[in-house]
């Protein structure tokens, strides 16, 4: 029997700071640690070697911080993307040609794992996405670029990379078409199934609203879910419209149950993470005049973070605050459905309920700084009270001494948890999972301390910060790294 078994994107595959890089830090990890599952017991891929793909901002950022210090001076400008280059071509080069190529195997002959959420999945790609399809896509990618490095570039299909070592680690011929929902089968009906299931996809769905300051939304008439990966991204879409996410959604939790149904162990659970909204990740800065609206704070204008009100204006790089109400009640309305979905299910099953909610989206939410007019109302956990420096969702900065001015809860890339977030994340699946019965306690304040300890970028903080916020020429290239993670 399965204890844990985990399908999501990317947060819950533990993407940071622009990179599937620390899979060990993820909320479904520390879960599995905590049913006492290590050694052995909880697989995951956690061999992303020079920091994963796409590409580390902290790993970047620290290159920059070792050579140059805290600041930037002078002629030191003509040398920074050199610098940059020589960090991403390291990455290029071993994810495209060397050691984490798509022909090679994962270390250690595994062939699968209980973790199989890969970054940028939308609801569909649970069953459209295989390691078949990615290596074509790779293979794709490979016959159309030069071969060779280029400046500032980085490793072509990096999406379909990552989704090849997670959906076939061992390349074994007879998973080349397992999706992350064969996996979940596999699992139940062949190695003596699933007790308890993490299930959290959505984000994506909208998620490129943001990342590309634009709204390019679906018909609305179902039709995308008729359609397969490649087709939905040639469209180009980053909003489903509610209609389409809820053809999709219920597709995916009809086929969840019909698998779920297969468990030798009738006492088999499922916890669903609701859809953040994603205008509050830090990613976006809001500019201008400020409304309140049933109590939520909201800017006029809204740009990337680093960017100054001239710039975003000059470049009409922004979205405006209606484009953004557009994008929350859209999210809102898959919340709404996803919430009567998981009622529905339950009703089928009379008295033995199996299908929890985790409400991550009310709990990102209530953590949202600014969406708060700057008083959060999330009940954080106890050890958080009178920890310093003290942590917040706002993106994240160091004075050039070390100490750290504001975030904590994001990673550099302004859209993914930091550790600290991923445990927090865990805190509320952690309460769900008492709530239904599983034997799993909350963390303790040593256990809180030890994740603290974990992340890199609160234990060691990046003195060069500040060069991010007053050089537009260094922002942009974190920004354009940012941007890739949907690509």
């Amino acid at each position: 029997m399965t204890r844990l078994f985990t399908i999501g994107d990317s947060i819950s595959q533990g993407f940071m700071s622009g990179a599937a890089a620390n899979t060990e830090q993820s909320y479904s990890t520390l879960l599995a640690q905590k049913l006492g599952l290590f050694p052995g017991d909880y697989s995951f891929p956690n061999v992303w070697e020079h920091g994963g793909l796409p590409i580390n901002i902290e790993d970047l950022l620290r290159a920059l911080n070792k050579r140059y210090g805290s600041n930037i001076q002078g002629f030191e400008w003509l040398t920074v993307l050199n610098t940059a280059n020589s960090v991403l071509d390291v990455v290029e080069n071993y994810y495209e040609r060397g050691g984490g190529r798509e022909t090679v195997k994962a270390p250690g002959g595994i062939s699968s794992y209980h973790n199989v959420s890969v970054r940028g999945f939308d609801v569909a790609d649970a069953w459209n996405m295989t390691a078949a399809l990615s290596l074509q896509n790779i293979r794709k990618e490979n016959r159309s670029s030069s071969g060779g490095d280029s400046f500032l570039g980085m490793s072509n299909a990096s999406l379909y990379r990552t989704a090849q070592k997670v959906l076939n680690p061992g390349l074994a011929s007879q998973f080349d078409n397992f999706s992350q929902l064969n996996w979940l089968e596999y699992h139940v009906t062949q190695l003596g199934g699933v007790e308890n299931l993490c299930l959290w996809l959505g984000a994506n769905n909208a998620l490129g609203t943001i990342l590309k300051l634009e709204i390019q939304q679906t018909p609305g008439d179902g039709s995308p879910a008729e359609m397969g990966h490649n087709e939905r991204i040639a469209s180009k879409w980053n909003l489903w419209h509610p209609n389409d996410f809820e053809v999709e959604y219920k597709m995916l939790l009809d086929r969840v149950d019909a698998t779920m149904r297969q468990n030798a162990d009738p006492n088999w659970k499922v916890f669903i993470g609701t859809v953040p909204q994603v205008s509050i990740a830090p990613f976006l800065k809001g500019m201008g005049p400020t409304t309140n609206i049933n109590g939520d704070l909201y800017f006029k204008y809204y740009t990337y973070f680093p960017f100054s009100e001239d710039f975003a204006y000059k470049n009409d790089q922004h979205l405006t605050i209606n484009q953004v109400l557009h994008i929350d009640h859209c999210v809102e309305a898959y919340n709404t459905f996803i919430k009567s979905e998981v009622n529905r299910l339950n009703l089928t099953y009379g008295q033995d309920k199996h299908y929890y909610i985790v409400d991550m989206a009310q709990a990102l939410h209530d953590m949202a700084w600014k969406r708060n007019n700057g008083m959060p109302t999330y009940p954080f956990p106890d050890f958080f009270e009178f920890v310093y420096p003290r942590i917040d969702t706002k993106y994240y900065h160091v004075s050039s001494n070390g100490t750290i001015k504001q975030g904590g809860i994001f990673s550099l890339d302004g859209v993914h948890p930091s550790a600290i977030g991923q445990g927090l994340i865990a805190h509320e699946f952690i309460n769900q999972m008492q709530a239904a019965g599983v034997a799993i306690q909350p963390f303790t304040n040593t256990e809180w301390a030890d994740i603290f300890a974990s992340d890199t970028l609160y234990s060691r903080p990046i003195t060069l910060m500040g060069e991010l916020y007053e050089h537009e020429k260094l922002a942009d290239l974190i920004l354009q790294t940012s941007k890739i993670f949907k690509d």
